[in-house]
């Protein structure tokens, strides 16, 4: 799979996360988008639990998960060379961010109806380091990135079908910390590939 954005875009987008949260960049043609497209179209879907968590720390979302796709599948596939693209471009940045190579062991496949309310604020647990790679594959939305679970500092970054959007984990240049994020503004049915190296797998 041939990728719109090159090594050096990528490279630049990397090192952004030494101090940014999240950036997104293109990533797929519009037939390779389509084809994916297609292949969420068969997976099985559940219903996301509503609520997560309690207190302080609860989270609402909105959302039809599957979790783990049968392999192999175009998404497992383009988890792969997506792995290998970002390998690249890892491999020339001084100092390394991550210690070791990159591997995404964990792919999940969120559909948003429209109305949906998305997610509220959150972190990502602290099981999955490095790096993730969030792939939006249709409709619309706003994603925002925040200094606290109340929302305060919020940023928004521009994410669209196409886009591949880069979020720092726990141990990318050497940092700790997990960004708080949501997602909101849902008109339009939504697909949204979600990448990540668990370190708790199996």
């Amino acid at each position: 799979m041939e990728f719109v954005s090159g090594t050096d875009q990528l490279r630049y987008a990397l090192m952004s996360l030494v101090a940014e949260d999240a950036t997104s960049l293109p990533l797929l043609a519009p037939r390779q988008l389509a084809q994916l497209l297609a292949a969420t179209q068969i997976l099985p879907y559940r219903v996301g639990r509503r609520q997560v968590g309690s207190g302080a720390s609860v989270v609402r979302q909105d959302f039809d998960i599957c979790m783990a796709p049968p392999k192999p599948n175009a998404l497992w596939n383009l988890a792969a060379e997506l792995e290998e693209h970002l390998a690249l471009a890892l491999k020339g940045l001084r100092p390394p961010v991550l210690a070791g190579r990159l591997g995404f062991n964990d792919l999940v496949v969120q559909r948003y109806h429209p109305g949906s309310f998305g997610i509220t604020t959150h972190r990502d647990h602290m099981r999955y380091t490095g790096l993730v790679a969030l792939i939006q594959l249709s409709g619309d939305g706003r994603f925002f990135v925040s200094d606290t679970r109340s929302g305060s500092g919020a940023r928004e970054i521009s994410w669209r079908p196409g886009e591949l959007l880069l979020m720092r984990a726990p141990g990318f240049a050497g940092r700790k910390d997990r960004p708080f994020h949501y997602l909101s503004d849902i008109k339009i049915e939504r697909h949204s590939i979600g990448l990540r190296h668990d370190t708790q797998q199996g």
